[in-house]
Parts: C-alpha cells; sequence; structure tokens
C-alpha cells in the first residue's frame, strides 16, 4: 500500500479547502497496484481546486484570474503541466504569477494556454526555488488599529515578512472609511493605504511607534534587486490597479531602509531575534497569510510558543489555519465572502478582506467597499 498526504496530491491550504483538515490531515490510501491512477487523480483535484478558486476566491476581486482558472480547470494539457510542479506551487496565483513573471499574456485564455504550452520547460525550471511571497502593505490594514492601542514603544517582528513592506506601519498613511486619515509624524506618505470599515472599527487617532522591527522568511525578498522586484509585482492580482500603486511606493520607500530580514524557518530563527528586542520595547508578533502555508505540527509549535512569550500575537489568516480559535464562532466565511479572520491571542476581534481592502470588527457585517 502507498499512503499519500493531502499534501503529496497537491491540496494547499486555500478557501478551497472545507477546514484545516482537509488541507493537511487527510491520508489517501492508494493500493500499489493502483499507483498509475495517481496522476489522473491529480489532475481532478487540481481541476477541482481552479473551479473553487475561479467560482468563490477570484469571483469578486479579479474576474481576469477567474476566467483563466476556469478555462484552465477545463484543460488537460495545461492540467498536465500544472501537476508537474511541486504541490505547493500548484497553487491557483503561484501559477498565474509565475507566467506573468515570465512574460505570458493573460487577458485573453487562448494565447496564456499557448504561451504556457509553448514555454513548458521555463516554466518547470523557473518553479525551482520560487515561493508565494506576497508583500501587499494594504494587510497592514486590520492590524494598525490593534498596534494603535499599545500605547507603548513597539518591537515589531513578523513572521512570513517576505521584503519587510508590512514592518513599516508607521511610515504610511492610512485612510479607514469616512474616519480622518492618519499620517507619519513627519506628514502624509507616498504610501496610502485606504480601506472600508464596519460600525465598531476602533479608528486609531495616531500611528503607533515602532521602535524595533524584524521579519523571518524562508526566502528574504530584497527590494533592491530588480528580479526580486519583478516577481512582486507578478505575485499582485492583475486587475487591480490600486494595490499596484501602493506596492511600488512601499518599495521605493523600503529601499532607502535596511529592514532585519533574516533567512530561516519560524521555529528555527525565533528565538534568536527574540533576544534582541530593548527591553523598553512591547514585543508585537504578527503575520498575516502565512501559516497555511506550514505544516500543522510546525504551527502549532508555533502557537504554543507565542503564547507562552511575553508579547502581543497578532494573526490574520484563513478559517481553521490556527490551532485552538473557533473562527466559525465569529462568523462564518460564507457570510463575508473570502475572507481573513484577525486574532489577537488567540482571540477573533475582526474579519477582513484578504488584502485589506475592508473590515468588519466585532462581528459586524461586511461594509461595502469598491
Amino acid at each position: 500500500m502507498v499512503v499519500l498526504s493531502a499534501l503529496q496530491l497537491g491540496i494547499e491550504s486555500s478557501s478551497t479547502c472545507q477546514g484545516r483538515a482537509a488541507c493537511f490531515n487527510i491520508a489517501v490510501v492508494i493500493d500499489q497496484a493502483s499507483a498509475e491512477q495517481t496522476s489522473t487523480r491529480n489532475e481532478s483535484l487540481t481541476a477541482e481546486r481552479y473551479r473553487v478558486f475561479a467560482d468563490v476566491d477570484a469571483l469578486d476581486l479579479s474576474p481576469v484570474y477567474a476566467e483563466l482558472a476556469r478555462r484552465a480547470a477545463d484543460d488537460p494539457e495545461l492540467l498536465e503541466i500544472i501537476d508537474e510542479l511541486p504541490a505547493m506551487q500548484r497553487q491557483v496565483t503561484f501559477v498565474f504569477a509565475l507566467a506573468r513573471y515570465l512574460g505570458a499574456p493573460f487577458h485573453q485564455f487562448e494565447a496564456f494556454r499557448d504561451w504556457v504550452l509553448e514555454h513548458r520547460e521555463l516554466v518547470l525550471e523557473t518553479a525551482v526555488g520560487r515561493t508565494m511571497q506576497t508583500n501587499d502593505p494594504s494587510r497592514l490594514a486590520p492590524i494598525l488599529p490593534l498596534l494603535a492601542q499599545i500605547r507603548k514603544p513597539i518591537a515589531l517582528l513578523e513572521v512570513g515578512a517576505s521584503a519587510g513592506l508590512c514592518l513599516y506601519p508607521d511610515r504610511y498613511s492610512f485612510k479607514y472609511g469616512d474616519h480622518p486619515a492618519i499620517h507619519p509624524a513627519d506628514g502624509p506618505s507616498p504610501v496610502v493605504i485606504e480601506c472600508a470599515v464596519s460600525d465598531h472599527f476602533p479608528a486609531p487617532p495616531e500611528l503607533p511607534q515602532i521602535v524595533w522591527r524584524a521579519g523571518i522568511d524562508l526566502n528574504p525578498v530584497d527590494v533592491r534587486n530588480p528580479d526580486d522586484v519583478a516577481w512582486l509585482r507578478a505575485l499582485i492580482w492583475p486587475d487591480n490597479e490600486r494595490r499596484s500603486r501602493t506596492l511600488d511606493a512601499a518599495i521605493e520607500l523600503v529601499a532607502g531602509e535596511t529592514p532585519m530580514l533574516v533567512k530561516g524557518d519560524l521555529n528555527d530563527a525565533l528565538p534568536a531575534l527574540i533576544r534582541q528586542v530593548p527591553p523598553e520595547a512591547t514585543l508585537v508578533i504578527f503575520h498575516s497569510a502565512v501559516l497555511g502555508y506550514v505544516e500543522y505540527e510546525e504551527v502549532e509549535t508555533f502557537v504554543n510558543t507565542v503564547l507562552a512569550l511575553p508579547c502581543v500575537w497578532i494573526a490574520s489568516e484563513l478559517d481553521d489555519v490556527i490551532p485552538g480559535i473557533d473562527s466559525q464562532a465569529y462568523g462564518s466565511d460564507t457570510a463575508h465572502e473570502f475572507s481573513f479572520v484577525v486574532a489577537v491571542d488567540g482571540v477573533p476581534v475582526a474579519r477582513s478582506h484578504p488584502h485589506g481592502a475592508w473590515v468588519a470588527w466585532d462581528g459586524d457585517e461586511r461594509p461595502a467597499h469598491p
């Protein structure tokens, strides 16, 4: 008998999974005599994942990606190429970003399909060493109000920091609904993060005081490297010019800084960084859309570690990604479309758009947004 984990079959952390168990804890038992059917089964799983992405994840966020995913799900030749990738790289957004990074046309399916088929080997070779490292400063929108409630100097430590663009909430301007804009002490920032908010949103009066900042990533991104910048831009979905402008402005700002980005595993790198935190600062450990890419046992270790630390832990993740958080009791993901649950020290406080376009606080209904 051959036992294949869900990861080996290509089921990654995504809203296409019905709960964390469906992503990581399923074992599929396949008789050795039927092993040749694995490829067909992978293709079926990939096709279903792309259909759900089109009909759920991208439905309101990216008509371009929704159409590509819907058509790709019914194309055996494209699915064959996708299934040659390692399991975690079959994720829809990774495949599309990789193709865009390499120059594939993406506004018309036939042109996209023909390009990928023609450049099959280039796609597979370039995927080696690439990971999903979306670094969207707009994901700070639901996190900033929580940072602003800490009336002390903050040591900010991000897990899954990518290029470190989310380590600078004190350098960006924020505009929450009809609330007055919040700017850095030296005036309005070229990076402006706009977010629709619900009735109970705790509008921060000012930006937090960050006195130390650092990030951990398996493959840190250097915004001074043009190739790294091209990859970051490819990871932004093509329908959102505002996100692209925000990313470019943040890259320009951070390129003049020197963020401390440590290459390593979140559990291995954390202790050494914590020892560097200034004693007068409040340590805040945060992450957004990260733990879904981490093995379940590693997530458990991380959660147990941060809960035992004298720190504030802020998480913004998909439902069922974090052990011990009953996100469904805090309003279902279905009720809020595709959304993240935002939690402080393991307690849910809000739901948010996956890229910070809106925040529904304290169980509120999702606010209208552009």
